[in-house]
């Protein structure tokens, strides 16, 4: 009971130290990201007091002129010197972040070890439970059923083969072509017989015609 209640008190302790310094980190990001906001600002104020002052000094001669140029200068050395501030704070940002990655890196690492080792676990219990003469009587007994399935279908779409004569089928065919034929004959004699009828009817109407 003494051990384990050192072991959760280390492990509270490097927690409560964890967070502290995570609260730490946090701090002097914020911190950073202020002071880079006012130092921009502050440039962005300078930037226009110059460009004032360097209209002033075009427009002027003289002393008016050397004035007005010396005050851009020394404010442009200023506006350098904010400048680089700013990437001084820049650089040490870029140097918390990139340990903040380096040990979340480090903890996804380990968090995908921890992982892996249990599903590994869990993974061989369960292959533990398969019984691999089970699987192979049971894919045996679906090939034969897939084997007698398939026999089964091609019996009941087997075709059966019917006795033909072929002697037998050229006599239907003949008088086939003769049942054509002779209804041919008769189209052919009907309509001559209409051709004579109408012909006989013109005949007797011109007839009528003539003796009115």
């Amino acid at each position: 009971n003494r051990l384990k209640k050192k072991k959760l008190l280390i492990q509270v302790n490097n927690l409560k130290k964890q967070i502290k310094n995570e609260k730490k980190k946090i701090y002097l990001i914020k911190k950073m990201e202020n002071k880079i906001k006012e130092l921009d600002q502050t440039i962005k104020d300078l930037e226009k007091e110059i460009a004032e002052l360097y209209k002033k000094a075009k427009s002027s001669k003289g002393a008016s002129n050397k004035m007005y140029m010396q005050r851009c200068m020394n404010l442009m050395k200023k506006k350098k010197l904010y400048d680089q501030q700013i990437q001084n704070y820049l650089s040490q940002q870029f140097t918390l972040d990139q340990v903040a990655f380096t040990k979340e890196n480090i903890q996804n690492t380990l968090d995908m070890g921890v992982a892996m080792k249990q599903a590994t676990q869990q993974q061989k219990l369960l292959f533990d439970q398969v019984n691999l003469d089970e699987l192979e009587d049971i894919r045996d007994d679906m090939e034969d059923m897939q084997y007698e399935t398939d026999y089964m279908n091609e019996m009941l779409n087997r075709n059966y083969d019917i006795g033909v004569d072929e002697y037998e089928l050229d006599e239907e065919f003949q008088q086939l072509d003769n049942e054509l034929f002779q209804e041919q004959i008769a189209q052919q004699n009907l309509n001559k017989n209409n051709q004579q009828i109408n012909q006989n009817l013109n005949e007797n109407s011109q007839l009528q015609k003539n003796i009115n």
